[in-house]
């Protein structure tokens, strides 16, 4: 297990129709985080969910959306809504 956490579906006005799918231990840090690296400071977190094992999360995530991924990124050529009902969707067994 590699922690609790969240996992997110982030957002910038730069890239409309387009999204970012990672995951944080802490939001607020995450999102100051990306924010540091663009002048509008223009990214949102267009939705998110915390999971149990958060590394787990968004691997699976991100397996599901694949076909989506813009090569080398953690974007994705997905509409954010439709990533979001990935993530509302997403169902991670935990082994104990």
């Amino acid at each position: 297990m590699h922690g609790p956490g969240y996992v997110y579906v982030a957002i910038n006005p730069t890239w409309p129709g387009r999204c970012k799918i990672g995951f944080a231990k802490n939001l607020k840090n995450r999102l100051r985080q990306m924010n540091t690296n663009d002048p509008e400071r223009a990214y949102q977190f267009h939705s998110t969910r915390e999971f149990a094992d958060r590394k787990l999360a968004e691997a699976t995530l991100h397996a599901l959306v694949g076909g989506f991924r813009i090569p080398g990124t953690e974007w994705f050529d997905l509409h954010p809504d439709d990533a979001t009902e990935f993530l509302k969707g997403l169902v991670i067994k935990e082994i104990t």
